[in-house]
């Protein structure tokens, strides 16, 4: 029975190995993603990092000027919701005008594909 228990244990083991393996590089793969698809954003649309620079100028502002003047922290909360809306609304024409192209681009790949006749087959 040792014996099968030692069996058993170092396929577990070796199972175990493989699964981290398996998650060590899933782990990988999603990091280098994610920082490709920051800086794919970025260079696709320059204006969503300003802006959410602009929000977060805004907001520090306010934490500022909370305890000392009503009138410059009241601004400044209006000046980062201003700043937050207009992010917002230029993420929300980023991604329309990234769905459109990507519409456009499989209607051209159908097209394309309806178009390319086989050179290997006979009419």
């Amino acid at each position: 029975q040792s014996g099968e228990d030692n069996e058993r244990s170092s396929g577990i083991n070796a199972e175990y190995g493989e699964l981290r393996e398996l998650f060590e590089d899933i782990n990988e793969n999603t990091a280098n993603s994610q920082r490709k698809s920051f800086l794919s954003i970025v260079g696709e649309n320059p204006l969503v990092p300003i802006g959410m620079g602009v929000t977060t100028w805004f907001l520090l502002r306010a934490a500022r000027t909370m305890n000392s003047d009503a009138s410059a922290f009241n601004k400044a909360l209006q000046g980062r919701i201003f700043a937050q809306a207009v992010t917002v609304g230029i993420m929300c024409v980023g991604a329309m005008s990234m769905t459109r192209s990507s519409y456009e681009r499989q209607i051209s790949r159908d097209i394309v594909s309806e178009i390319t006749i086989d050179p290997r087959e006979k009419t």
